[in-house]
């Protein structure tokens, strides 16, 4: 839509500012939380957002602050848009994620757009798999074989194969977000519609949550391979 054209161009240039892999793997291998402050300030976005910090470590405050200021962004782009608070809700709201997935899953029907339906689809068969392993209601083994035919065939068997082993849900959820980036990268190659911006307020979540692994492990001082094997896919 013409609407937006002005938004797109905006979300693309601030696409060369999000993380890519190799900059998330220097992270990880950073010797201590300093390091990674410095590594991550080499990106004007985060720069100015760690700039603004009361604490200058202050990491879950900076991760707060820039998904606020991505949604301030986003909102200032496409007030109003059903689809960013859809996507947004899930983040900051009290309902039940079992209610969420139905308000997500409702957008997707009024939406128009076939991505968000994808994403949408995706979200919500895992997340409730997800919520059946938790309940003890389903077998990781007949779940496998459930899914072995359908698109999520592939996160579903890596996830609950860890699973099995391990009793982590870990690995699953690592695959589903991996499997929903796979989803929003086209976004990255349309030139027109929401899609763009729906595509980087993912690629900005899924950060945050890789940001709050490795500084939370610098904090804790865990070994770099360890995040290594949490990292998702990168958006770039």
């Amino acid at each position: 839509m013409v609407k937006f054209a002005y938004a797109i161009g905006r979300i693309r240039s601030l696409e060369t500012q999000l993380l890519d892999e190799s900059r998330l793997l220097r992270l990880a291998d950073a010797p201590d939380l300093n390091a990674a402050f410095l590594i991550l300030r080499e990106i004007p976005f985060h720069a100015a957002e760690i700039d603004k910090l009361e604490n200058s470590f202050d990491f879950e405050s900076l991760l707060k602050n820039e998904l606020a200021a991505t949604k301030s962004l986003l909102d200032s782009l496409a007030p109003g848009e059903e689809l960013i608070e859809a996507m947004w809700l899930k983040n900051f709201s009290d309902m039940a994620l079992i209610d969420y997935l139905e308000l997500l899953e409702k957008a997707s029907v009024r939406s128009g757009s076939p991505l968000f339906v994808r994403y949408a689809g995706a979200f919500a068969a895992l997340n409730r798999l997800k919520l059946e392993v938790l309940s003890g209601s389903g077998d990781a083994s007949a779940l496998i074989e459930r899914f072995r035919f359908t698109a999520y065939a592939r996160p579903v068997a890596i996830g609950l194969e860890e699973y099995k082993k391990s009793g982590s849900l870990f690995a699953l959820e690592r695959e589903t977000d991996n499997y929903l980036m796979s989803i929003m990268k086209h976004a990255k190659y349309l030139t027109f519609g929401i899609e763009p911006l729906l595509g980087y307020l993912f690629a900005r979540e899924l950060e945050v949550k890789m940001l709050r692994l490795i500084l939370t492990g610098k904090h804790l001082q865990t070994k770099g391979g360890q995040l290594k094997e949490r990292l998702r896919l990168t958006y770039v």
